[in-house]
């Protein structure tokens, strides 16, 4: 299975971990993608993950779940990802794109 992962090019922080996660994909089943996403434009700091299959779209720590799922280095955070309190705990909002430091 894999997916396509829209994420804002504005935003340097995604475009750091878009480049870290294709380094990271040598199975090649995430698609990075930066136009607009079938939910339409992607927030600053956001992504969207679109199951090509299924074409079901996933938004937050859902999101970040199934591209973790499809990375081998990442296999393991994804399945952390299904236990409720760390779910909560990891998917909290953080502020702004890349903390204090953004300057967006």
């Amino acid at each position: 299975m894999t997916v396509s992962l829209f994420y804002n090019p504005r935003c340097p922080d995604c475009v750091r971990q878009a480049k870290l996660t294709a380094r990271m994909d040598w199975l090649g089943r995430v698609e990075l993608r930066t136009d607009e996403s079938p939910l339409g434009e992607v927030p600053v700091g956001a992504i969207v993950v679109v199951e090509k299959e299924s074409t079901r779209a996933f938004t937050g720590v859902y999101a970040t779940r199934k591209v973790c799922l499809q990375v081998p280095l990442l296999f393991l955070y994804g399945l952390v990802l299904y236990l409720p309190p760390l779910r909560i705990l990891l998917g909290r909002d953080k502020q702004g794109c890349n903390g204090d430091a953004c300057e967006i």
